[in-house]
């Protein structure tokens, strides 16, 4: 019988597992950590779900934290100009922030739970082509040991030759939560941006930050510093990140208390996005395909990476399960035609999270201005934002956003219903207009 073995336990292989399993494909996922190990270690990233991943994670039975109380259904746009101005807006489809060392060991746990196989160990390139031998197909959703090399970047897709911006993620102590529970992003032109998040934890729900800051700057200084090597002076200027960059969440502060929650809470760094080929060559003509970051590494700007890995993993799951049926070999043929598929499903990711690494155009300074004026182009826009394929046609020309802006401006018939305005009440009856 067919079997796939997967290398790493990250979001994009326990989805690609997760998927596979309920198609009834044997499947042994190789991890460097167990579950325990991952629960005790530093924190992995901030990231949040958006609709489609939280879509994916109730098709394989993984909605563990989709209790409406803890979803973010708001998001606040703070554009710190000369001139600045803010832009609220309401999801129509709530995201979910869960701490990865909560998320990630609960679904691997769920992996072995239904029949999965969970081995750990560490896995390189000679050992790859070792294990080869015992599966059907390999697949390689993790960067360690040297794994990312096998999958040469192709240049064309991939703009950046080094990181184009300064990084620090971190939970927070000393700050009081929004309420309702919001995340806040702020554009900082010239600097980069400050995020605010609320994630859920082991501890229960604390606040976050991602700071994205431009190689250079100001910004970029405040956060370089290591801050194992003066925690308090780092804490310091964090507080002073949020003073001058972050008000809405500053005015939140208590200074007595605020800085990094604990010692493993927190990240720094900076990556280089790539795209690379999705497939590799091994031994006796045998073929290997990356999945995930391993193929696509996106800068976390767009809130995307998690998201488009968990879309990479679940067009390789239907890539695999078609070839399958179709009793089609995993060929550079099919690698080939997978790779094609992969990419399609990643590509809007990828696309708008190096848009927003440049300045905006124009227009869409506008679209922030009229979303900053009108609640229903702020609904529509921080709605759209969240899913590539949604916004990057708004943002493609002037024309397309002056349209947009006014359609949004038009109230769907749910909308006016939901306000009241067609005369219905709070329930699906209808009742009929006075007069």
């Amino acid at each position: 019988m067919a079997s796939i073995g997967i290398v790493g336990a990250g979001t994009a292989g326990l989805h690609l597992g997760l998927k596979l399993l309920a198609q009834g494909i044997p499947v042994t996922l190789y991890t460097e950590q167990e579950p325990d190990a991952v629960r005790t270690g530093r924190l992995l990233n901030t990231v949040t779900h958006h609709a489609p991943t939280r879509a994916r994670e109730r098709e394989v039975w993984v909605d563990f934290w989709g209790v409406p109380e803890l979803a973010m259904k708001r998001l606040a746009i703070h554009v710190q100009a000369p001139q600045p101005f803010s832009v609220h807006g309401q999801l129509s489809e709530p995201s979910l922030c869960v701490d990865y060392r909560v998320y990630q060991p609960r679904l691997a746990e769920a992996f072995a739970e239904r029949g999965g196989r969970l081995e750990v160990l560490p896995v390189d390139a000679v050992m790859l082509e070792k294990l080869a031998s015992r599966h059907t197909l390999m697949v390689v959703a993790t960067g360690r040991h040297g794994l990312t090399g096998l999958f040469p970047r192709i240049p064309e897709l991939s703009p950046h030759t080094k990181p184009p911006r300064v990084l620090f993620a971190a939970l927070l102590k000393g700050l009081r939560m929004p309420q309702p529970t919001s995340m806040h992003t702020n554009l900082i032109p010239g600097q980069g941006e400050v995020f605010e998040s609320q994630i859920i934890t082991r501890h229960g729900r604390v606040p976050s930050t991602l700071i994205e800051a431009i190689p250079g700057t100001e910004l970029a200084a405040l956060i370089s510093r290591k801050r194992d090597d003066d925690p308090a002076a780092f804490d310091a200027s964090l507080l002073e990140v949020m003073r001058r960059f972050a008000p809405a969440t500053y005015e939140r502060i208590d200074p007595t208390e605020f800085g990094v929650r604990g010692p493993l809470d927190f990240l720094q760094g900076g990556f280089t996005p790539a795209v690379r080929r999705a497939w590799a060559p091994l031994g006796e003509g045998r073929f290997v395909m990356a999945v995930g970051d391993t193929h696509v590494t996106n800068d976390p700007v767009a809130g995307q990476g998690a998201n488009g890995a968990s879309a990479s993993a679940f067009t390789l799951a239907h890539a695999i399960t078609d070839a399958l049926l179709a009793e089609r070999p995993f060929d550079e043929a099919f690698c080939r035609d997978t790779d094609a598929r992969m990419w399609a499903a990643v590509a809007p990711t990828t696309h708008w999270s190096n848009a927003l690494l440049e300045p905006p155009p124009p227009h869409l300074i506008d679209l922030l201005v009229a979303a900053s004026r009108d609640t229903l182009v702020a609904d529509a826009f921080v709605s759209d934002m969240m899913v590539p394929e949604r916004i990057l046609p708004v943002c493609a020309s002037p024309e397309a956003t002056a349209a947009y802006v006014a359609q949004a401006r038009t109230p769907r018939a749910d909308v006016l219903a939901a306000r009241g305005a067609l005369g219905w009440d709070t329930g699906t009856r209808i009742r009929p207009l006075a007069g």
